[in-house]
């Protein structure tokens, strides 16, 4: 039961459901809309996560076994055969995309998983260790969770739902590179592309700004109140501004350490926002009344 839960990347997990429930709520105007749909959308997209965090876990036993952070890893130290592993990762998947598919929406589903191919085929198996552009391929799965959530309710692909998705996308380049500059000795190790100090600190303030700038879009596109252009800009501005200091010498570990701890607090506090920062009841949701209800595709 431990190598089962410790397969899946709990951490990555939980985070992942935290937006689900962000872009669920963002389109429920935090509201309480369809509990039961609720439910079935936060598992149903939990368990594509977690399969492939398994599936992950699997192709990058190779490289997890020559890096401190990962060395301890279930697949990495051999404790469980690869078949059984991968069928697991598969399973969780399946089942995940089914009730996806079956209580939520057609839309919900296929967005999981094109979040699982990008994740799994694109970037685990191929970008990661050839190209130094696999964290923008990355960051399209890990902005699909709150888009999922999102869409589920609403059913539809609509302005809000882009700029969410960019703004999650452009989250995860800050986020990635920041792990990527600060962990440069493991992924060295295990003979991935390494950024320079340099271009990896202009990427993090493009992103950055681009996430800022996104975030206020989508602020707009959904009418949210001024809690959420007062709290995501003001975090936003902080977090750019802490990325424009350079870093000085010997420090710059240190510097994307704290440009991670820092995309740990954006995303949370964009989460919460989403779920809270609307001026009223839910409107047009799903195409039916505030308060009609509507029936999973």
């Amino acid at each position: 039961m431990t190598m089962a839960w410790q397969l899946v990347k709990p951490g990555i997990v939980v985070g992942n459901l935290i937006a689900v429930l962000g872009g669920y709520f963002l389109a429920s105007r935090g509201q309480w809309y369809q509990p039961r749909l609720l439910l079935a959308t936060a598992l149903g997209t939990t368990l594509v996560v977690a399969g492939g965090c398994v599936l992950n876990n699997c192709i990058d036993r190779d490289i997890d076994r020559r890096m401190v952070r990962t060395c301890h890893r279930v697949m990495a130290l051999r404790a469980c055969p690869l078949g059984l592993a991968a069928g697991y990762g598969v399973l969780l998947a399946g089942l995940g995309l089914v009730l996806l598919q079956r209580c939520s929406n057609d839309l919900a589903a296929a967005l999981a998983g094109l979040g699982l191919l990008f994740y799994v085929g694109l970037y685990s198996l191929w970008f990661k260790r050839r190209s130094l552009y696999g964290t923008a391929v990355g960051s399209l799965a890990g902005a699909m969770p709150p888009v999922i959530g999102y869409c589920a309710l609403s059913a539809r692909f609509d302005a809000p739902a882009l700029w969410l998705l960019l703004m999650f996308c452009c989250w995860q380049i800050p986020h990635a590179h920041a792990i990527a500059l600060y962990r440069h000795d493991d992924l060295r190790a295990a003979g991935l592309p390494i950024l320079t100090m340099a271009r990896g600190r202009r990427q993090i303030v493009i992103g950055i700004l681009a996430f800022v700038l996104s975030a206020m879009a989508l602020g707009l596109s959904r009418a949210m109140d001024m809690a959420w252009f007062l709290v995501i800009g003001g975090l936003g501005g902080y977090w750019l501004a802490v990325a424009l200091a350079r870093p000085g010498h010997g420090e710059e570990r240190r510097w994307a350490r704290r440009m991670f701890g820092w995309s740990i607090v954006l995303v949370l506090a964009s989460s919460l926002m989403m779920s809270t920062a609307h001026p009223g009841l839910p409107i047009d949701v799903g195409g039916t009344p505030a308060l009609g209800g509507r029936t999973p595709g």
